[in-house]
Protein backbone atom coordinates (compact mmCIF):
# COMPACT_ATOMS: atom_id res chain seq x y z
CA UNK A 1 0.00 0.00 0.00
CA UNK A 2 1.21 3.54 -0.64
CA UNK A 3 -0.41 4.73 2.65
CA UNK A 4 -0.86 2.58 5.09
CA UNK A 5 -3.44 2.58 8.02
CA UNK A 6 -3.27 0.38 11.40
CA UNK A 7 -5.08 0.99 15.04
CA UNK A 8 -4.37 -0.34 18.01
CA UNK A 9 -7.16 0.10 20.98
CA UNK A 10 -7.84 -1.33 24.26
CA UNK A 11 -11.62 -1.51 23.51
CA UNK A 12 -13.89 -0.69 26.27
CA UNK A 13 -13.85 -2.22 29.39
CA UNK A 14 -15.65 -5.34 30.01
CA UNK A 15 -17.13 -7.73 33.24
CA UNK A 16 -14.85 -10.16 32.55
CA UNK A 17 -11.72 -8.69 32.32
CA UNK A 18 -10.75 -6.75 34.95
CA UNK A 19 -9.06 -3.44 34.52
CA UNK A 20 -5.89 -4.22 35.96
CA UNK A 21 -5.47 -6.95 33.51
CA UNK A 22 -6.52 -5.53 30.77
CA UNK A 23 -3.78 -2.60 31.26
CA UNK A 24 -0.71 -5.46 31.83
CA UNK A 25 -2.14 -6.86 28.59
CA UNK A 26 -2.33 -3.54 26.61
CA UNK A 27 1.38 -2.65 28.15
CA UNK A 28 2.64 -6.31 26.82
CA UNK A 29 0.69 -5.81 23.41
CA UNK A 30 1.57 -2.32 22.69
CA UNK A 31 4.16 -0.82 24.74
CA UNK A 32 7.18 -3.52 23.96
CA UNK A 33 6.83 -2.20 20.23
CA UNK A 34 6.71 1.65 20.88
CA UNK A 35 6.71 2.62 24.57
CA UNK A 36 6.55 2.20 27.94
CA UNK A 37 3.30 3.35 29.25
CA UNK A 38 2.10 4.23 33.42
CA UNK A 39 -1.07 5.07 34.27
CA UNK A 40 -1.77 7.82 36.89
CA UNK A 41 -5.06 7.37 38.22
CA UNK A 42 -6.81 4.48 39.09
CA UNK A 43 -9.57 5.23 36.35
CA UNK A 44 -10.09 2.81 34.27
CA UNK A 45 -7.51 2.72 30.83
CA UNK A 46 -8.75 3.05 27.78
CA UNK A 47 -6.57 4.67 24.37
CA UNK A 48 -6.51 4.37 20.93
CA UNK A 49 -3.62 4.69 18.73
CA UNK A 50 -3.87 5.06 15.03
CA UNK A 51 -1.15 5.16 12.91
CA UNK A 52 -0.25 6.33 9.03
CA UNK A 53 2.90 5.46 7.35
CA UNK A 54 3.39 6.80 3.53
CA UNK A 55 7.31 6.06 2.74
CA UNK A 56 9.82 6.88 5.94
CA UNK A 57 6.90 9.60 6.80
CA UNK A 58 4.97 8.22 9.58
CA UNK A 59 1.81 9.88 11.92
CA UNK A 60 0.28 8.71 15.15
CA UNK A 61 -2.47 9.87 16.58
CA UNK A 62 -3.79 8.93 20.35
CA UNK A 63 -6.82 9.77 21.85
CA UNK A 64 -7.61 8.40 25.78
CA UNK A 65 -6.54 8.11 29.31
CA UNK A 66 -4.33 10.75 30.70
CA UNK A 67 -1.09 8.66 31.35
CA UNK A 68 3.32 8.78 31.57
CA UNK A 69 5.06 7.07 29.19
CA UNK A 70 8.49 6.86 27.86
CA UNK A 71 11.22 5.75 24.80
CA UNK A 72 14.12 4.11 25.68
CA UNK A 73 17.15 4.18 23.25
CA UNK A 74 16.87 0.22 22.62
CA UNK A 75 13.29 1.05 21.44
CA UNK A 76 14.37 3.05 18.66
CA UNK A 77 15.04 1.30 15.16
CA UNK A 78 18.17 1.79 13.77
CA UNK A 79 18.26 4.52 10.76
CA UNK A 80 20.44 5.40 8.25
CA UNK A 81 19.24 9.28 8.30
CA UNK A 82 18.47 11.39 11.57
CA UNK A 83 14.70 11.58 12.66
CA UNK A 84 12.69 14.28 13.68
CA UNK A 85 9.09 15.36 14.86
CA UNK A 86 6.40 17.62 15.41
CA UNK A 87 3.84 16.63 18.27
CA UNK A 88 0.44 18.56 18.61
CA UNK A 89 -1.71 18.67 21.79
CA UNK A 90 -4.51 18.63 20.87
CA UNK A 91 -6.10 18.31 24.76
CA UNK A 92 -7.60 21.28 26.48
CA UNK A 93 -5.18 20.59 29.03
CA UNK A 94 -1.20 20.58 29.13
CA UNK A 95 1.24 17.46 29.57
CA UNK A 96 4.80 17.33 30.33
CA UNK A 97 7.16 16.35 27.56
CA UNK A 98 11.53 16.25 28.00
CA UNK A 99 14.16 15.27 26.00
CA UNK A 100 18.24 15.54 26.13
CA UNK A 101 17.75 17.03 29.81
CA UNK A 102 15.10 19.64 28.27
CA UNK A 103 11.61 19.86 29.97
CA UNK A 104 8.65 21.59 28.87
CA UNK A 105 5.07 22.13 29.41
CA UNK A 106 3.33 21.63 26.05
CA UNK A 107 -0.21 23.37 25.77
CA UNK A 108 -2.65 23.05 23.22
CA UNK A 109 -1.00 26.34 21.06
CA UNK A 110 2.41 25.31 21.11
CA UNK A 111 3.65 22.55 18.97
CA UNK A 112 6.74 20.67 20.04
CA UNK A 113 9.69 20.18 17.82
CA UNK A 114 11.76 17.70 19.10
CA UNK A 115 14.05 14.43 18.07
CA UNK A 116 12.74 11.58 17.24
CA UNK A 117 15.69 9.06 17.57
CA UNK A 118 16.46 9.70 20.73
CA UNK A 119 14.91 8.99 24.15
CA UNK A 120 11.91 11.12 25.24
CA UNK A 121 9.60 10.85 28.28
CA UNK A 122 5.94 12.66 28.51
CA UNK A 123 3.86 12.86 31.73
CA UNK A 124 -0.35 13.61 31.50
CA UNK A 125 -1.02 13.48 27.69
CA UNK A 126 -4.20 11.84 26.67
CA UNK A 127 -4.55 13.42 22.96
CA UNK A 128 -1.90 14.32 20.91
CA UNK A 129 -1.13 13.47 16.81
CA UNK A 130 3.12 13.25 15.94
CA UNK A 131 4.65 12.84 13.02
CA UNK A 132 8.63 11.38 12.21
CA UNK A 133 10.23 11.76 9.35
CA UNK A 134 13.41 11.76 7.86
CA UNK A 135 15.78 15.32 8.33
CA UNK A 136 16.34 14.74 4.57
CA UNK A 137 12.72 16.07 3.84
CA UNK A 138 13.72 19.56 5.02
CA UNK A 139 16.30 19.63 2.13
CA UNK A 140 19.13 22.82 2.46
CA UNK A 141 16.68 24.16 5.03
CA UNK A 142 17.47 21.29 7.76
CA UNK A 143 20.82 22.53 8.85
CA UNK A 144 19.01 25.95 10.47
CA UNK A 145 15.88 24.23 11.35
CA UNK A 146 18.30 22.43 14.13
CA UNK A 147 18.63 25.35 16.26
CA UNK A 148 14.62 24.67 16.93
CA UNK A 149 15.29 21.55 18.28
CA UNK A 150 13.98 20.96 21.70
CA UNK A 151 11.61 24.38 21.37
CA UNK A 152 7.97 24.71 21.32
CA UNK A 153 6.55 26.15 17.95
CA UNK A 154 4.55 29.21 17.51
CA UNK A 155 0.94 27.52 16.81
CA UNK A 156 -0.41 31.02 15.67
CA UNK A 157 1.49 30.10 12.14
CA UNK A 158 -0.93 29.97 9.03
CA UNK A 159 1.69 27.00 7.81
CA UNK A 160 1.12 25.32 11.06
CA UNK A 161 -2.31 25.39 11.89
CA UNK A 162 -3.00 24.21 8.20
CA UNK A 163 0.07 21.66 8.93
CA UNK A 164 -2.49 20.48 11.99
CA UNK A 165 -5.68 20.15 10.15
CA UNK A 166 -3.85 18.06 6.98
CA UNK A 167 -2.60 15.99 9.55
CA UNK A 168 -6.44 15.46 10.76
CA UNK A 169 -6.78 14.32 6.60
CA UNK A 170 -4.31 12.18 7.40
CA UNK A 171 -6.01 10.43 10.38
CA UNK A 172 -9.36 9.84 8.60
CA UNK A 173 -9.46 5.75 8.73
CA UNK A 174 -10.08 5.15 4.83
CA UNK A 175 -7.22 6.62 3.45
CA UNK A 176 -5.52 3.73 2.84
CA UNK A 177 -4.75 3.38 -0.38
CA UNK A 178 -1.99 1.77 -3.15
CA UNK A 179 -2.48 4.93 -5.60
CA UNK A 180 1.23 6.02 -5.65
CA UNK A 181 0.25 9.25 -7.16
CA UNK A 182 -1.90 10.25 -4.71
CA UNK A 183 0.26 9.09 -1.88
CA UNK A 184 3.03 11.57 -3.69
CA UNK A 185 0.96 14.06 -4.05
CA UNK A 186 -0.11 14.36 -0.01
CA UNK A 187 3.51 13.88 1.36
CA UNK A 188 4.86 16.72 -0.96
CA UNK A 189 2.01 18.70 0.65
CA UNK A 190 3.42 17.80 4.46
CA UNK A 191 6.90 18.53 3.46
CA UNK A 192 6.24 21.41 2.13
CA UNK A 193 4.22 22.64 5.19
CA UNK A 194 6.83 21.42 7.44
CA UNK A 195 8.92 23.28 5.66
CA UNK A 196 7.36 26.62 5.90
CA UNK A 197 6.28 25.41 10.01
CA UNK A 198 10.20 25.75 10.76
CA UNK A 199 10.69 29.22 9.30
CA UNK A 200 11.87 28.40 5.93
CA UNK A 201 12.91 31.82 3.52
CA UNK A 202 14.06 32.39 0.00
CA UNK A 203 13.27 29.90 -2.59
CA UNK A 204 12.03 27.49 -0.08
CA UNK A 205 9.98 29.01 1.13
CA UNK A 206 8.62 30.15 -2.64
CA UNK A 207 8.41 26.74 -3.81
CA UNK A 208 6.20 25.03 -0.53
CA UNK A 209 3.55 28.03 -0.80
CA UNK A 210 3.35 27.63 -4.10
CA UNK A 211 2.46 23.21 -3.01
CA UNK A 212 1.87 22.75 0.33
CA UNK A 213 0.36 25.61 1.89
CA UNK A 214 -2.38 25.81 -1.31
CA UNK A 215 -3.08 22.68 -1.34
CA UNK A 216 -3.58 21.98 2.14
CA UNK A 217 -6.38 25.38 1.77
CA UNK A 218 -7.72 23.59 -1.07
CA UNK A 219 -8.38 20.34 0.85
CA UNK A 220 -9.30 22.30 4.12
CA UNK A 221 -12.31 24.10 1.90
CA UNK A 222 -13.03 21.21 0.62
CA UNK A 223 -13.77 19.24 3.63
CA UNK A 224 -15.93 22.36 4.84
CA UNK A 225 -18.04 22.10 1.69
CA UNK A 226 -18.29 18.67 2.31
CA UNK A 227 -19.46 19.10 5.97
CA UNK A 228 -21.63 22.13 4.85
CA UNK A 229 -23.11 22.12 2.12
CA UNK A 230 -26.57 21.39 3.06
CA UNK A 231 -27.29 23.90 4.87
CA UNK A 232 -29.17 25.99 3.04
CA UNK A 233 -27.01 29.38 4.61
CA UNK A 234 -24.31 27.84 3.55
CA UNK A 235 -22.30 30.22 1.39
CA UNK A 236 -18.73 31.31 0.41
CA UNK A 237 -18.73 33.86 3.02
CA UNK A 238 -18.95 31.76 5.68
CA UNK A 239 -16.10 29.40 4.80
CA UNK A 240 -13.92 32.67 4.39
CA UNK A 241 -14.76 33.18 8.05
CA UNK A 242 -13.88 30.00 9.40
CA UNK A 243 -10.12 29.80 7.59
CA UNK A 244 -9.41 33.45 7.49
CA UNK A 245 -9.16 33.80 3.79
CA UNK A 246 -11.16 36.45 1.45
CA UNK A 247 -14.18 35.08 -0.66
CA UNK A 248 -12.20 36.05 -3.79
CA UNK A 249 -9.27 33.76 -2.84
CA UNK A 250 -11.30 31.13 -2.29
CA UNK A 251 -13.44 31.12 -5.23
CA UNK A 252 -9.88 31.35 -6.92
CA UNK A 253 -8.45 28.14 -5.60
CA UNK A 254 -11.31 26.18 -5.67
CA UNK A 255 -11.53 27.23 -10.28
CA UNK A 256 -8.09 26.37 -10.36
CA UNK A 257 -9.18 23.19 -9.01
CA UNK A 258 -11.71 23.43 -11.97
CA UNK A 259 -14.50 24.00 -10.93
CA UNK A 260 -16.35 27.12 -9.00
CA UNK A 261 -17.89 27.24 -5.58
CA UNK A 262 -21.39 27.64 -6.65
CA UNK A 263 -21.21 24.08 -8.74
CA UNK A 264 -19.20 22.33 -6.19
CA UNK A 265 -22.00 23.01 -3.83
CA UNK A 266 -24.43 22.44 -6.23
CA UNK A 267 -23.36 19.16 -7.32
CA UNK A 268 -23.13 17.90 -3.65
CA UNK A 269 -27.00 18.82 -2.79
CA UNK A 270 -27.72 17.44 -6.10
CA UNK A 271 -26.18 14.10 -5.41
CA UNK A 272 -27.50 13.93 -1.82
CA UNK A 273 -31.29 14.47 -3.17
CA UNK A 274 -31.35 12.16 -5.94
CA UNK A 275 -29.66 9.36 -3.00
CA UNK A 276 -31.98 10.25 -0.68
CA UNK A 277 -34.98 9.92 -3.60
CA UNK A 278 -33.88 6.54 -4.77
CA UNK A 279 -33.82 5.42 -1.07
CA UNK A 280 -37.27 3.73 -0.54
CA UNK A 281 -36.83 4.94 3.15
CA UNK A 282 -37.76 8.56 2.36
CA UNK A 283 -41.15 7.00 0.50
CA UNK A 284 -42.67 9.67 3.13
CA UNK A 285 -41.13 12.24 2.59
CA UNK A 286 -42.37 15.37 -0.21
CA UNK A 287 -40.12 16.24 -3.29
CA UNK A 288 -39.71 19.77 -1.36
CA UNK A 289 -39.01 18.12 2.13
CA UNK A 290 -36.45 16.73 0.15
CA UNK A 291 -35.08 19.41 -1.48
CA UNK A 292 -35.11 21.79 1.34
CA UNK A 293 -32.47 18.63 3.34
CA UNK A 294 -30.24 19.08 0.43
CA UNK A 295 -29.68 22.62 0.86
CA UNK A 296 -32.14 23.96 -1.45
CA UNK A 297 -34.70 26.63 -0.30
CA UNK A 298 -36.67 27.26 -3.94
CA UNK A 299 -38.35 24.06 -4.88
CA UNK A 300 -38.46 25.33 -8.52
CA UNK A 301 -34.71 26.11 -9.22
CA UNK A 302 -33.99 22.35 -7.42
CA UNK A 303 -36.45 20.99 -10.16
CA UNK A 304 -34.78 22.81 -13.01
CA UNK A 305 -30.97 21.86 -11.77
CA UNK A 306 -31.85 18.27 -10.89
CA UNK A 307 -33.66 17.74 -14.70
CA UNK A 308 -30.56 19.33 -16.19
CA UNK A 309 -28.39 17.34 -14.24
CA UNK A 310 -29.94 13.76 -14.23
CA UNK A 311 -32.05 13.87 -17.73
CA UNK A 312 -35.05 13.40 -15.21
CA UNK A 313 -37.60 15.09 -12.58
CA UNK A 314 -37.00 14.48 -8.90
CA UNK A 315 -40.24 12.23 -9.27
CA UNK A 316 -38.95 10.19 -11.80
CA UNK A 317 -35.95 9.31 -9.31
CA UNK A 318 -37.92 7.96 -6.87
CA UNK A 319 -37.63 4.46 -5.29
CA UNK A 320 -34.21 4.24 -7.72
Amino acid sequence: MAIQKFTISTGQPSAHLYDEARFRLWQETYCGRIEDIKRLTSDPFVGRWSFTRIRDFGMCRFCGTPHAGQREAHQIPAAGDEKLSIGFNLAQTAHRFSQLGREHTVPDTQPLFYRADEAYQYVGASDYVVMAFPKRMLGAFGSRAEALLGRPLDGDLPALRHLRRYLSLLDEPDLATADQALADHMLDTVEDLIVLSLGASGDAADMARMRGLRAARYAEIGGLIARGFADPGFSVQRVAVTTGLSPSYIQKLLSEGGHSFTERVLELRLKKARDMLADPRNDALKVSEIALACGFSDISYFNRCFRRRFGATPNECRGG
